[in-house]
């Protein structure tokens, strides 16, 4: 009798790996369940317009805390494993890369080498960022948790680039109906979405990390800061991002709210339009350029919560600018030797046409209006007239071209490396080289800078690529911001980051 319960028990055990090695994949133990049932209300400005991982609303989607790249940025900005667990260069443009055992999404499916692939050629499809940043030639599955990946040329930051949500791993197969959430491999997975209102996710289960100590969150979208803040006071929410600076003092004198903040990688910017006939001159840019009070700005607009810009990257980063500006010409100067003078109410006029230029801005982000507002009173002291016309959609306004001047706010460094943002502003070729500037010098600097692998000498290229930049002044760069978080006092494990799309984590929790 014992033998026989010992010979079942040996059949059973053995059946049961066989089961196990046919999931397929990279099996392994996940890291069990958790037994809080606790539930939280965090309140974004920005509402996904779809899930689609790939594409223009995957940072929504990784704020959601749903969705996993397989590389991401540590508290350095460093890269680290995340869905990868290590990763090799064989070669300038060849790159082995291995996958974490046991992750499955979020329909139960398990992750594998081919279902990576799968998803990377997906976002390669859908987002011409993702190939730019890529520069995929063509990815092989070498076994069920290894691929090797082949660039069409050297690319240095290929690995600081992986941790770009728009490389999020999804099952491409629950992508293809609409009507279904999509299957990726988070802490959390998305239970129900209505745009612009709500976002809610729920704990999985079978998560493949450490899994999340709450059961539940609530994403509200609220676009309106003042209403943000609201909320908070209200009970509403139990959490917000990105509040704005003037709610700050207000929060701390309040005992059940934590302000938190983290220094941005993110740059404020005033954009210059390059086919403007009156910027497309570079004494004009720069004279514009030393008008702006970055130290007021600061000051009164931010809250002294961030510090003034003198280049695309600020100095938290390796490769940030830290030099100087040097004192230019006088405006006066400027504007008699390009024959304009100025008319009986100090404005300046050439051949009977005044110097007016219109600047854009948009209500996303309300400090920008505010700085823009400043700037265009500190021109009109000096006879320069500014019309400044607020829009919905900057991005669309931009490619219509009309326009002089536009502020704009974009995370510089987002990957950690200075090589994305470079080679998509400035390079001659970009698309998205919104302000049209073209630097035969710069371009060369940067296809060097794409293929150069070590790090000093990256840094080096990069601050000399924002030497050229400070001289040609295609931008005026205004102040690098903080992010401001308020969060119960009762929340705990919410981290600031410096990164904008690490928001919602497994260690979040609620406390009595």
């Amino acid at each position: 009798m014992n033998r026989k319960k010992n010979y079942y028990s040996i059949v059973f055990g053995v059946l049961a790996s066989i089961l196990l090695l046919l999931a397929g994949g990279c099996a392994s133990t996940t890291g069990g369940n958790a037994s809080s049932n606790k539930t939280v209300t965090l309140a974004f400005p920005w509402s996904p317009q779809s899930l689609d991982p790939h594409g223009s609303d995957s940072w929504e989607v990784m704020r959601s805390g749903t969705g996993e790249t397989l590389v991401k940025l540590n508290e350095e900005l460093k890269p680290v494993p995340w869905l990868a667990k290590e990763w090799s260069q064989e070669d300038d443009t060849t790159w082995q890369v291995k996958l974490v055992d046991g992750v499955h999404f979020h329909n139960g499916k398990q992750m594998d080498a081919q279902s990576v692939k799968d998803s990377l050629l997906r976002s390669i499809e859908k987002d011409p960022k993702v190939k730019d940043l890529l520069k995929i030639k063509e990815i092989d599955v070498k076994g069920e948790c290894e691929l090797s990946i082949v660039t069409t040329q050297p690319n240095a930051a290929f690995i600081s680039h992986l941790s770009d949500p728009s490389t999020i791993i999804a099952d491409v197969s629950s992508l293809n109906d609409k009507a279904n959430v999509p299957a990726l491999t988070g802490a959390f997975k998305i239970t129900k979405f209505k745009k612009d209102e709500e976002l809610i996710v729920e704990r999985y289960k079978d998560y493949w990390g450490k899994p999340a100590l709450l059961s539940e969150i609530n994403i509200k979208f609220v676009p309106d800061g003042t209403t943000r803040l609201m909320a908070l006071q209200s009970g509403e929410i139990d959490g917000a991002t990105d509040i704005p600076v003037d709610n700050i003092q207000l929060l701390e004198r309040m005992t059940q709210f934590k302000v938190l903040t983290a220094p941005s990688l993110r740059t404020h910017m005033l954009l210059f339009n390059m086919q403007s006939p009156l910027f497309h001159e570079l004494d004009f840019r720069t004279i514009v350029d030393q008008i702006i009070p970055r130290k007021e700005i600061v000051k009164s607009v931010m809250m002294k919560q961030g510090t003034e810009a003198i280049s695309p990257f600020p100095n938290i980063l390796a490769f940030g600018q830290k030099n100087e500006q040097k004192a230019k010409k006088s405006i006066e100067q400027v504007m008699k030797q390009n024959h304009w003078e100025k008319d009986k109410k100090g404005g300046w006029k050439k051949q009977g046409k005044a110097f007016d230029v219109t600047m854009l801005t948009f209500p996303q982000r309300p400090e920008l209006t505010v700085m823009a507002e400043i700037i265009q009173n500190k021109l009109l002291d000096e006879g320069i007239r500014v019309h400044i016309r607020q829009v919905e959609n900057i991005d669309e306004e931009l490619e219509k071209g009309k326009w002089d001047l536009s502020m704009y706010s974009m995370l510089t460094a987002h990957t950690g490396d200075p090589q994305y943002f470079l080679n998509i502003f400035y390079h001659s070729k970009s698309q998205s080289n919104v302000s049209h500037y073209d630097s035969p010098t710069l371009d060369h600097l940067i296809e060097q800078l794409n293929q150069t692998i070590r790090e000093t000498k990256r840094n080096e290229l990069a601050m000399r690529a924002q030497e050229i930049i400070q001289h040609d002044v295609p931008q005026s760069f205004i102040v690098h911001p903080k992010t401001v978080f308020a969060i119960k006092k009762n929340l705990k494990g919410f981290v600031p980051h410096s990164i904008e799309y690490y928001y919602v984590t497994p260690e979040m929790n609620l406390t009595q």
